[in-house]
């Protein structure tokens, strides 16, 4: 449903502006885990009790998609060279590689409207308009594009390990809390529902973020397979670098056991225990 979705949204007529929509599609297109929009289908899912031929569903399925498409949108600006300067994203070209810097960030910036647009279709105007704000709030200076900013401040500083984790709440986590709070909008949730799942999909992006230093700060064995206290990390400017191997897996076991605890009292949770299960098995 997600990928008929951002089919759907970026289906253009390419007789104008052909490139810009091209670079649009490639940036998208087949995209990555999905983790954005399958959590907030799954959340909303848990909170309505899975009721079938839920007439709501295609407009979660539109906001999940509109969520997507603002992640994909800050990944192109990420990966331009005054930003972050990666020439890769998922094993392809980065866009601006392929494209160049300037179609690179025209793309980016028509994903971002297009995000908003879709999000504005939601038939709900009240819960639309709840749905934009949250997205608003989570994308602009205080959330996604914040922490790009404060990532590309630190570049050339000493990290420090709070820096660390605001960068990655903000970076990683903003988009997740919005997935997690639009999908408890449109389920009509109240505000302590709303607060807990935003709570979980963050401990559930810091725990996955943790993980994914953790794999590559440590130097793996001569076979190449475990990790053990004699590897070091690579990478001061790291979680592993700045607490410690030990430390490091012990707060991503406590911030996964902060996330079943609070699904817990929820019917119909199973997809969400997934999720931790998902990430608590990457961890070394």
């Amino acid at each position: 449903m997600i990928d008929e979705g951002l089919h759907m949204a970026l289906k253009f007529d390419k007789r104008y502006a052909g490139q810009l929509k091209e670079a649009m599609l490639k940036a998208v297109i087949p995209g990555g885990k999905r983790w954005r929009p399958l959590l907030l289908i799954a959340i909303y899912e848990m909170l309505t009790g899975l009721k079938k031929n839920n007439k709501q569903l295609p407009d979660v399925v539109k906001a999940a998609c509109a969520v997507e498409l603002i992640h994909n949108a800050a990944m192109v600006h990420d990966d331009l060279p005054a930003l972050m300067n990666k020439k890769e994203r998922r094993g392809l070209p980065a866009i601006h590689q392929e494209y160049g810097n300037a179609v690179a960030i025209l793309a980016a910036d028509a994903l971002y409207t297009l995000g908003f647009e879709l999000m504005g279709e939601i038939k709900d105007a009240k819960k639309a308009n709840l749905a934009i704000r949250n997205l608003c709030i989570n994308t602009k200076s205080y959330g996604l594009i914040g922490g790009q900013a404060i990532d590309l401040a630190s570049k050339r500083k000493v990290m420090k390990i709070n820096t660390l984790r605001y960068i990655d709440m903000k970076k990683v986590g903003s988009l997740l809390q919005a997935a997690a709070e639009i999908a408890s909008i449109l389920a009509g949730s109240d505000e302590n529902t709303r607060q807990i799942m935003s709570t979980y999909a963050i401990n559930l992006g810091m725990a996955y973020q943790m993980i994914e230093d953790i794999e590559k700060d440590y130097a793996r064995g001569s076979d190449g397979l475990d990790f053990n206290e004699e590897f070091v990390p690579v990478s001061k400017a790291s979680y592993t670098g700045l607490l410690g191997f030990d430390k490091a897996r012990k707060q991503v076991e406590t911030l996964l056991e902060d996330c079943s605890r609070s699904i817990k009292p929820f019917p119909n949770n199973a997809v969400l225990m997934e999720f931790i299960q998902m990430i608590s098995e990457k961890l070394p």
